[in-house]
């Protein structure tokens, strides 16, 4: 796979959205995914709140986007946020970037930040292996859990939000939203190597008939623990890319004499290197 430099993610509320953009998205959500509609792409679209569009730092081409939508209600006398994660897509050339990740934190901090007292979680609905490893990994807390299984509370939650958003589409019994709607063969396969991870094989067996177009819809909590653990993985890049910076750099080869002139100057001088100022070698 071509490895690409990472997109740049910005939202945009869906009446900033120009035709072009719109147009590029459809044409990467139709790429990979098979019994699509652009009337119904479109109708979808114009129900959400905002877009995180991704786009390549040079051309500027749409090349990842996620549909977002916040809602509020009361779930067993507990009044709660919900943040519904529509389409996404991000072409897999840039599978593996974490821009989108990234880019989704502030806007669900400054949503806690308004409403403190108030749980706030994600919903989403989950077609490929990608997508539910994305969700373990992001969040401490996630229902239906391989572990921890599906308290009765959080199934409660999922089966309200579920009959909110996709009404007879959603079938409580499996836990699982039945459309059409698939990942084209191909993309991202069931790979031994893949059914391999112990996550995988959960999935597979909450969801046996994703093939079909089941979508698992699941729910996590986005709080302390979440922020925490995505400023870890922040950090964490932060320090890979300090390395390679390292490592990159010209070293002075031992014995070298340095002229009085150069040691006259200022060690920022010394220690600077060429094209470094002002961005990324990455």
């Amino acid at each position: 796979m071509q490895k690409c430099r990472a997109l740049r993610f910005r939202k945009l509320t869906i009446d900033r959205l120009a035709p072009d953009q719109i147009d590029e998205m459809w044409d990467l959500y139709a790429a990979f995914y098979e019994n699509v509609d652009r009337a119904r792409f479109e109708a979808d679209l114009r129900e959400k709140d905002c877009v995180f569009l991704g786009t390549e730092p040079r051309s500027g081409r749409v090349r990842g986007f996620s549909t977002a939508k916040f809602s509020r209600l009361t779930h067993a006398g507990r009044r709660v946020g919900v943040y519904f994660s529509g389409d996404t897509m991000v072409h897999p050339d840039y599978w593996g970037d974490r821009s989108l990740h990234r880019a989704l934190v502030p806007t669900l901090l400054a949503w806690r930040l308004r409403h403190p007292l108030r749980r706030l979680y994600w919903h989403l609905t989950c077609n490929g292996w990608r997508t539910f490893l994305t969700m373990t990994h992001s969040f401490p807390e996630y229902w239906p859990h391989p572990v921890r299984g599906l308290p009765d509370w959080e199934a409660g939650l999922i089966d309200e939000i579920s009959r909110r958003q996709f009404g007879d589409l959603w079938h409580p019994g499996p836990g699982v939203v039945r459309d059409e709607v698939r990942l084209k063969s191909g993309t991202a396969p069931f790979t031994p190597e893949v059914r391999a991870v112990p996550e995988v094989q959960f999935f597979l067996e909450r969801n046996p008939y994703y093939d079909r177009g089941d979508e698992l819809s699941m729910v996590a909590r986005v709080n302390l623990g979440f922020f925490l653990r995505a400023a870890s993985k922040v950090l964490r890049a932060l320090g890979r890319r300090r390395r390679r910076h390292t490592d990159l750099a010209p070293r002075t080869p031992k014995g070298t004499v340095t002229p009085a002139s150069a040691r006259a100057r200022p060690a920022s001088v010394l220690t600077a290197v060429p094209g470094s100022q002002g961005g990324s070698a990455t």
